[in-house]
């Protein structure tokens, strides 16, 4: 496979604890099932923040403008790996690789997309 896409976020996990706060705000960003399941964790907020730094990580890697952060779900298989889904026809053919952390601080995301 080729390499036609590589992105990097990094983000502060309190600026994603101020922006749940605000009536709405999740659901503009995260599927019912990204939010649930950060809710459900112990340290809600660094799973959402690193879910945020992987969908914009994503975001930049795409080899085409006009994705909303909606269409791009991250989530974990059984063996806790995280895969991201883009709800998009444009990626038809393309496989996504993410790699996600965080600290109490921060969270950080890596994508690439190969053809």
């Amino acid at each position: 496979m080729k390499i036609i896409g590589l992105g990097t976020d990094i983000v502060e996990v309190k600026r994603i604890a101020r922006f749940a706060q605000k009536p709405g705000a999740l659901e503009r960003i995260f599927s019912k099932e990204e939010i649930a399941y950060c809710r459900a964790r112990k340290n809600e907020y660094q799973h959402l923040a690193v879910r945020f730094a992987a969908k914009e990580a994503v975001y930049k890697a795409l080899p085409f403008d006009g994705i909303a952060f909606k269409q791009i779900q991250v989530r974990n298989l059984e063996s806790g790996r995280p895969e991201v889904w883009v709800a998009d026809e444009r990626c038809n053919g393309l496989s996504v690789l993410i790699t996600l952390s965080h600290t109490d601080e921060y969270a950080t995301a890596v994508a690439v997309v190969q053809q």
